[in-house]
């Protein structure tokens, strides 16, 4: 079988079996420009408290540290896109889209692991695979990119053609040598609506964040107390922010996901209330309602820093 057959019997599996939105091949090597962001962003502190970044940065760039056959990168998407719910009528606190439902890296995974014995068996004897899901050290985004399923926006979210930035990716590295496609050349060209929407000024113009002023860090990677002066930019956002996605043109019309697991019923939905949240009385009862969410990452003591500034800010503006 040539590599262009095998790369379309695999691009076919990951799409019509595996259940991924989008599939597309790059080879291993990223070009330094990448690798070389990472390294200047983490050095000027914009990681924040996100000290896993700092370690082996050598290793997010190149696959092969983690999987030293590699010679291929399949970069793939999940569409999680959703409309809201309707607003409660008592307080509460609004969630990024991405956590509606079931947590991405569970329903994401059970599509690797199919899409990894495909590949296993369609190369044959001696074919490798290693798949991740945004807790590899692999720069997902970036491959993506060189994979051509997007391009990066000044939002610095992948941006697809289809889906627009509401995507989850994932990779596999396979030591299959398989045909790439052409990078995304796609662009935001003079557009600056993320970026005068941000109310807490967190994305810089050059296609840089600075997580230590987003509202995405503050409420879920953050374990420190919120900032006095970013509060009342966080608004009623208890886990996460849209605010950049929800004005980027290439969402507006963008198709609601096919995936029923990442649908707001399944789980937290787009409100969390604020008093049943408050009125848990310990980690192990957050857990419990919270089972299967994302919203588990932020514990329950992160979840209560979180309604104060929601509830003070909803006071606020009364």
């Amino acid at each position: 079988m040539s590599s262009y057959e095998l790369t379309a019997r695999i691009r076919a599996f990951a799409l019509d079996e595996a259940g991924f939105d989008l599939a597309g091949f790059s080879r291993v090597e990223l070009p330094g420009p990448h690798a070389e962001a990472l390294d200047r962003w983490v050095g000027e502190g914009m990681a924040g408290t996100m000290a896993w970044l700092e370690r082996d940065p050598a290793r997010r760039s190149d696959p092969r540290a983690s999987l030293p056959s590699a010679r291929s990168v399949i970069s793939l998407a999940v569409n999680y896109g959703h409309p809201d719910d309707p607003r409660p009528e008592q307080p509460a606190g609004r969630v990024a889209k991405y956590a509606y439902g079931s947590d991405y890296h569970a329903v994401i995974e059970k599509r690797l692991k199919r899409l990894e014995r495909f590949v296993r068996e369609a190369g044959g004897p001696g074919t490798e695979a290693r798949s991740y899901v945004d807790t590899g050290p692999v720069l997902e985004k970036a491959f993506a990119r060189e994979a051509g399923l997007g391009f990066f926006g000044k939002n610095t979210n992948l941006i697809t053609k289809r889906f627009g930035s509401w995507v989850f990716l994932a990779s596999l590295l396979t030591n299959l040598e398989l045909e790439a496609d052409a990078p995304h050349a796609g662009s935001c060209g003079t557009c600056t609506l993320c970026i005068d929407a941000c109310p807490t000024g967190a994305l810089l113009g050059d296609y840089r964040l600075d997580a230590r002023r987003c509202i995405s860090y503050l409420t879920i990677e953050s374990k420190d107390d919120t900032p006095d002066d970013l509060k009342a930019g966080v608004g009623e956002w208890l886990f996460g922010c849209d605010i950049c996605q929800d004005v980027c043109p290439y969402n507006r019309r963008s198709p609601v996901t096919r995936h029923e697991e990442l649908y707001p019923r399944r789980r937290a939905g787009t409100w969390v209330e604020l008093d049943p949240l408050e009125a848990i009385p310990d980690q192990d009862g957050f857990a419990k309602v919270f089972q299967g969410s994302p919203l588990r990452r932020a514990k329950l003591s992160g979840m209560r820093r979180n309604a104060a500034v929601v509830r003070g800010n909803l006071e606020a503006a009364r």
